[in-house]
């Protein structure tokens, strides 16, 4: 059932006001508790990705999903994972650092990734990339919704 843009904001306004209604640290414990899942979930699909795991992308991407890709293209769910199975051969992939902000059910989280690959000549490269995700909150998982990520250019040393 989709959700109306009203609908959206009434939600994030009632779960702001429960949560400033509520025990300060009971709300922050709350907060910290969702913060982790969110970075859970951010990790399981970096994780999903390296290894090209369909059946995990297909849950932890959302069916409306869209992206912004380093082509500069939107791109949908479908594209993704037909991208992720063609990729190059990811030898190591890491989540160096993540921030969340979370209001009510959909949360932002960006920070840096680490890569290294492998090209079908067998050269190995390395990536860092820096990325900003939305995710939402649907049947009790974090799913993601929306990603933009960009090379992050390597200064000469």
């Amino acid at each position: 059932m989709a959700i109306s843009f009203r609908q959206r904001m009434l939600h994030i306004f009632v779960a702001t006001v429960a949560c400033f209604s509520m025990a300060q640290p009971l709300c922050a414990q709350q907060s910290e508790k969702e913060e982790i899942a969110v970075q859970d979930a951010y990790k399981a699909y970096i994780q999903a990705w390296k290894t090209r795991d369909v059946t995990a992308l297909q849950k932890i991407i959302a069916d409306d999903y869209m992206a912004v890709n380093f082509e500069n293209k939107v791109s949908s769910k479908e594209i993704e994972i037909s991208t992720a199975k063609s990729d190059p051969l990811w030898n190591q992939m890491t989540v160096d650092e993540i921030h969340t902000h979370i209001v009510g059910a959909t949360a932002v989280a960006s920070g840096f990734i680490s890569a290294q690959g492998q090209r079908p000549d067998g050269n190995v490269f390395n990536a860092k990339v820096r990325f900003l995700a939305v995710l939402v909150k649907r049947d009790g998982r974090w799913q993601l919704l929306a990603t933009e990520s960009a090379a992050v250019k390597q200064q000469p040393s």
